[in-house]
């Protein structure tokens, strides 16, 4: 069970994935991006508008961010499913509202169902087998 600090939609850091403290790893999981992409464009960022103002930046964010732990997620498709709401909250608060109207119309579904003669009529004849 997750505990109030550990939340699918945070921003960790990874450091066994990192080269140095992770951040760079924990950014890239965050958005859904390669490794790579972040770590160029930290050095092209850092290059073009002040490397200490980034070294600084990154050592902040090294010591702030927790680490993720290990059992963030349970199976692979949570983890996607937590992927796919932080790219996309709007669509996958969509996509939740659609299922919840789905369960709705099967369970009104079967309440009618339920509740009907025929189903009593069926539940009867079924006795009558037995």
């Amino acid at each position: 069970m997750t505990n109030y600090k550990t939340r699918p939609t945070k921003l960790y850091k990874i450091p066994q994935e990192g080269r140095f403290m992770g951040v760079c790893a924990g950014i890239a999981d965050y958005l859904g991006v390669k490794v790579g992409l972040v770590r160029f464009l930290t050095v092209v960022g850092a290059i073009f508008t002040g490397f200490w103002l980034f070294i600084i930046g990154y050592l902040v964010l090294g010591m702030a961010l927790d680490p993720q732990p290990d059992d963030l997620y349970r199976d692979d498709e949570e983890e996607e499913f937590w992927r796919q709401t932080r790219k996309s909250p709007d669509y996958t608060a969509a996509e939740l509202r659609r299922r919840f109207r789905d369960i709705e119309r099967r369970t009104s579904d079967m309440e009618a169902y339920m509740t009907s003669k025929r189903f009593r009529l069926e539940r009867e004849l079924r006795a009558l087998e037995d």
